[in-house]
């Protein structure tokens, strides 16, 4: 059915471009609006995209182009690149009638701002655009927080505007990048949890206006305000998106760390073994992403402190009590850090999981 309707929009933009009075637009000055798209039904929609078109005399239909543009059959590759800081993306361009149709199809609320720019900033924003004609003259690595769909037309629009969008826009006042991680993710509670062990103290910092524009909305914002560009409404979601989740990750963190002290208290050598495992998978995570990743947001993490991949040496009968006393001291420095402001990271939920069942541990062996 959604394959049908999708057939139909396509059709009558097309249908509705070959009507477009062409000599028209011809001897009018050139337009550019920014497109910015609500999320979809998709979990890695929900922050949105953004895209920036051209109506001019060579493009009378509108001519879009697209920042967020890779091999995303190649997931694998993709995503390795990006961990290592190239991640190659570039420019796809379609003309405006077709992204309508396809946004309309994912059913994700379109809006479009008409920057009321002079004539000569015009042109020169358009000419940096019709560059993109060649997707190889607009490769370039992919960075969520710093250099995406979205700030690459923020970069245009502030260049040719002089620094509008940059100027007195650069203190921290919005909220953090941890926070837009969590609203993006409301709807997953697991992703939620899980972010707090693989995103560094990079993410918790407040951020300035300008930063904040990697979000398709802030940026609707900031156009608004800095260039008066007022957004309207071209097509409004028609169902309701998902509703976020109220589990906070803190209550996830607690619930394992419940599951992690009955399987070490009753299940004996063996719960103590797969807790232990559990532990060490878990400290791959972090300590993979410092080892490979190029990302500073993905290599300073403090996480690093409380989940460490040597914890096997708590199976050890020799290694087992003076290095269980070394982690419960290094987790109790953890905790005063946490105390005293030095550390920033979201670390409670994490250091119950391993400071608990590890407290067990000891005293068992303790006792014995």
């Amino acid at each position: 059915m959604r394959l049908r309707q999708f057939l139909r929009l396509t059709w009558l933009a097309f249908v509705l471009g070959l009507l477009i009075p062409q000599a028209a637009v011809a001897h009018n000055q050139p337009s550019v609006d920014v497109y910015t798209m609500g999320p979809g039904d998709d979990l890695f929609s929900r922050f949105g995209h953004a895209a920036i078109c051209v109506t001019d005399e060579a493009s009378p239909l509108g001519r879009c182009y697209n920042y967020g543009t890779a091999d995303f059959s190649t997931p694998g590759p993709l995503t390795w690149g990006v961990l290592r800081g190239h991640g190659r993306f570039w420019v796809s361009v379609l003309s405006q009638p077709r992204m309508m149709a396809i946004y309309r199809f994912e059913d994700r609320t379109v809006y479009r701002q008409r920057l009321p720019l002079p004539p000569a900033q015009l042109e020169q924003l358009v000419a940096a655009l019709h560059l993109a004609d060649h997707p190889e003259q607009t490769l370039y690595n992919y960075r969520h927080f710093d250099d995406n769909c979205t700030t690459r037309i923020r970069d245009l629009i502030d260049q040719v505007t002089d620094g509008a969008l940059r100027r007195d826009n650069l203190s921290p006042s919005h909220p953090s990048l941890r926070s837009r991680v969590e609203t993006g993710f409301a709807t997953s509670p697991a992703l939620r949890t899980l972010q707090q062990a693989v995103l560094g103290r990079r993410v918790d910092a407040a951020t300035s206006g300008w930063d904040s524009m990697f979000l398709p909305e802030v940026l609707r914002s900031e156009l608004q305000q800095r260039l008066h560009a007022e957004p309207e409404i071209l097509y409004a979601r028609s169902q309701p998106l998902e509703p976020p989740s109220s589990l906070r990750p803190i209550y996830l963190w607690l619930l394992a760390t419940l599951l992690l002290l009955l399987l070490t208290g009753l299940a004996g050598r063996l719960g103590a073994v797969l807790t232990v495992g559990l532990w060490s998978l878990l400290a791959l995570v972090p300590w993979s992403l410092l080892l490979v990743a190029r990302l500073p947001e993905l290599r300073i993490n403090e996480a690093l402190l409380v989940l460490w991949p040597t914890d096997l040496l708590l199976l050890h009968p020799t290694a087992r009590k003076p290095y269980g006393r070394l982690r419960l001291g290094i987790l109790a420095l953890v905790g005063i850090g946490k105390l005293v402001g030095l550390l920033v990271q979201p670390l409670w939920g994490v250091m119950a999981l391993v400071a608990l069942p590890l407290l067990l541990m000891q005293a068992t062996q303790e006792r014995r």
